[in-house]
């Protein structure tokens, strides 16, 4: 058993991207207990201690037909235009929703769209991370937002 320890600032600047930090970290964990404690101060945030054990490796090495890229993938000039349109059009989304960013997209999935380049909804089936629910929520606007960019 190992432990990690993370700090969720609640500030606007800081929130999506210490969220995105732990989710990154549970997609290649397997959680054993955690605990939390909300430290008020100057900022506050929320303190996450977690104990896990790594995935084995045979479900880490799991095979999907679906496509996906990480996070740390490296991007075009032209994809990290596609990309940061789709993370503007995320937050938006999420303000406008009342939900944090994750919720709509991850990062992961953001880069996935911006390398792959879906023309159409049902694209969207082949990335990693959309299924029915999602695309019949999101993917009308994904399709739309990346079709304006390509023909700009």
């Amino acid at each position: 058993m190992k432990v990690k320890v993370f700090h969720i600032r609640l500030t606007k600047e800081h929130l999506e991207t210490d969220q995105e930090t732990v989710n990154n970290f549970l997609e290649c964990v397997t959680v054993l207990k955690t605990e939390t404690e909300l430290i008020s101060g100057q900022t506050n945030f929320w303190s996450i201690l977690t104990f896990y054990d790594e995935k084995e490796k045979v479900i880490a090495e799991k095979t999907s037909d679906k496509i996906s890229y990480t996070a740390s993938t490296e991007l075009t000039t032209e994809e990290k235009e596609y990309f940061e349109c789709l993370r503007l059009w995320r937050q938006d989304r999420a303000e406008h929703l009342g939900i944090p960013s994750f919720m709509i997209c991850h990062n992961s999935e953001l880069i996935t769209i911006a390398k792959e380049k879906p023309r159409k909804v049902e694209d969207l089936k082949k990335i990693k991370g959309f299924g029915e629910r999602k695309i019949a929520k999101f993917g009308d606007d994904i399709i739309a937002l990346l079709n304006s960019i390509l023909h700009n």
